[in-house]
């Protein structure tokens, strides 16, 4: 298995692979291994994902369409209702709440809460009144540790709105199997998301 061939992996004991063949695609297959002792295992079949609407990027930009290659940490989810039976620390939305995508707001990159009063003009709205997408989500720790202005914002894991139809940036599955996913993280087993095109990953 491809997972045997990966440094990246580390500590983690839960990975999720996300790869495509081409930076451009749209489209990926995202795979779930489990470490038990020294043995990694699949643990569902491979699933059809969808990514930003201009493919996988090495330099993301806020508002480029694009979903940023690389390894990156799962320890949080979210979403519309009470916990799904994740062991992940989970918060339901409200209407207000907010992930802030004004790259001039000291608090760019971060979940808040609606008025605003001046401290950010944008913000990802966390609880659309339209779209499944967020009815659960897992943030993929991406630019959230050092928060670099214009780097890129909420990027999740999510439910797709159709496997025809790109995100702006996240990685987008099937509601069903988003759940099956959520369900199944464990925070103790260090849960990491890897995601690029095939042949950048097999170098990491």
């Amino acid at each position: 298995m491809i997972i045997n061939k990966l440094r990246c992996v580390k500590s983690s004991l839960q990975t999720i692979l996300v790869t495509n063949d081409r930076y451009s695609d749209k489209s990926a297959t995202l795979e779930t291994f489990e470490k038990t002792g020294d043995v990694w295992e699949r643990v569902f079949p491979p699933m059809n994902a969808v990514l930003g609407k201009n493919g996988f990027t090495c330099n993301k930009i806020e508002g480029d369409g694009k979903s940023p290659i690389g390894v990156y940490k799962l320890q949080t989810c979210f979403g519309k209702y009470p916990n799904p039976s994740t062991l992940l620390p989970y918060r339901q939305t409200t209407e207000n709440d907010t992930w802030v995508d004004d790259v001039d707001s000291l608090y760019y990159n971060t979940w808040q809460v609606n008025p605003a009063y001046g401290r950010w003009s944008s913000g990802e709205v966390l609880r659309p009144e339209d779209g499944v997408y967020y009815d659960y989500s897992i943030v993929i720790n991406y630019n959230t540790a050092d928060r670099i202005p214009g780097r890129g914002s909420a990027i999740f894991l999510h439910i797709w709105e159709g496997p025809d139809v790109p995100t702006f940036g996240c990685i987008a599955v099937e509601y069903d199997n988003l759940l099956k996913i959520i369900r199944w993280l464990n925070p103790s087993s260090n849960p990491i998301i890897i995601q690029g095109p095939m042949n950048e990953v097999l170098r990491w």
